[in-house]
């Protein structure tokens, strides 16, 4: 088994142009399919990983993303755009062993292009109509060694990846963090992802681990001091973590290469909703998506305010946290509670607000958030850090199922 320490980056007062789902979609994840975006600021934590790329390595600090299949960095050909030019650039000229990947039919380097999340989860825009935000990333797929610990461990000796070479629309900065990060390392396992053969899939199919399984653990701990806390294992999962027995889910969604379960229900205090769709489970998203019908009727219940009208965040006054309702969600049979301190943001919680008729009092974030998903997308819901911080995580590709345990403090 592979040990693979993450870092958390709690972000304070970004806007929420600042995430997206799985960071590879290059659109706002809050209010992506709105006319109307808060420019309220909002708080959320990123799990990046040290990673090397080619002979000698060269080094980049990648987002690890359940959500998403696709792995990426700039490339050295990404010049027009200004904010690759603040970030390390994978340079093929530089490597020995690199091999770009090329098309079966015409023997032609292989291309990539990443959808933005409107027309990934929304369905904007419909067919025939103009995309008023045409944001997305493209670039060329190679092979390369791909090496951990400053390239003393190899992972894999021809892991495909996506080198960007144009930044349509800007979102390049978005989806980096802006500057956070330098690319984005998925795990999901869809063997039609655009960036090429996805990591995991890769390792599993060449024998490198011992048991087609990985563990994601994300410490409750607020101190940022203490990466090592934050672990990825490869091959295995590491009971260290974890206080409970696991609970398995069959994947819902495993044509598609997503790591989705069966969201059955959820409820707060008196409002119960029974729905019956795929839940992706994402450790690149900050907050727990819901649509925006159910995110305001949730919040509502706790005396939720919209931040602007039609964003989608929604803030709670700070000193009701500890009277607030669990929070029950249902995968499957299995029934997982979050209490209020786990679903409202309070460490990052500093900013005060003035309401109307009302006394300056501090506001706290909800985690729970209103987006537009389409039926064409399949997915009702996406459950994010706020879920994966109390619930150790378990995937298992080789029974196609997803599990959770409560995890270790």
């Amino acid at each position: 088994m592979i040990r693979v320490p993450m870092k958390r980056t709690v972000l304070e007062n970004v806007g929420p142009d600042q995430w997206d789902l799985g960071a590879e979609y290059g659109q706002t994840y809050l209010g992506s399919t709105s006319k109307s975006h808060t420019s309220h600021p909002t708080t959320g934590s990123l799990y990046t990983v040290e990673i090397g790329l080619g002979s000698p390595p060269q080094l980049f600090t990648v987002q690890v993303s359940t959500g998403t299949s696709n792995f990426w960095v700039p490339s050295s050909l990404c010049t027009a755009s200004a904010t690759c030019a603040r970030h390390p650039r994978f340079d093929a000229s530089r490597s020995r062993s690199f091999k770009p990947s090329t098309n079966k039919n015409n023997g032609t380097t292989r291309h990539f292009q990443i959808q933005s999340f409107q027309r990934q989860y929304s369905g904007y825009p419909k067919e025939g109509e103009e995309e008023s935000f045409p944001i997305d990333l493209v670039g060329t797929v190679g092979r390369d060694q791909l090496t951990i610990a400053g390239g003393w461990i190899v992972l894999n000796s021809e892991q495909h990846f996506g080198q960007v070479v144009q930044d349509r629309g800007g979102c390049l900065d978005t989806m980096l963090r802006g500057d956070r990060l330098d690319g984005v390392l998925g795990l999901g396992f869809d063997g039609a992802a655009e960036t090429g053969r996805p990591f995991f899939l890769d390792l599993v199919e060449q024998g490198m681990l011992e048991q087609a399984v990985f563990g994601v653990y994300l410490s409750r701990s607020n101190k940022l001091d203490q990466g090592d806390e934050n672990q990825l294992t490869l091959g295995g999962l590491d009971p260290t973590h974890y206080s409970s027995d696991i609970q398995w889910h069959e994947l819902s969604r495993k044509d598609h290469g997503q790591w989705s379960i069966e969201l059955t229900a959820f409820a707060l205090r008196r409002e119960a909703f029974e729905i019956d769709g795929a839940a992706v489970i994402d450790s690149g998203f900050p907050y727990i998506a819901l649509t925006r019908y159910q995110a305001e009727s949730v919040n509502a219940q706790i005396g939720g305010i919209e931040t602007e009208k039609g964003s989608g965040v929604y803030e709670v006054l700070c000193e009701n946290i500890p009277d607030l309702f669990e929070f029950i969600i249902l995968f499957g049979q299995e029934e997982y509670q979050l209490e209020g301190h786990d679903y409202v943001l309070s460490e990052t919680s500093t900013r005060r607000r003035k309401r109307a008729g009302r006394k300056e009092k501090r506001w706290c974030q909800s985690a729970i958030v209103g987006v537009d998903f389409s039926e064409e997308s399949g997915v009702i819901a996406v459950f994010g850090e706020v879920f994966l911080r109390k619930y150790y995580s378990a995937y298992d590709l080789e029974n196609h199922r997803l599990g959770f345990a409560l995890a270790k403090k």
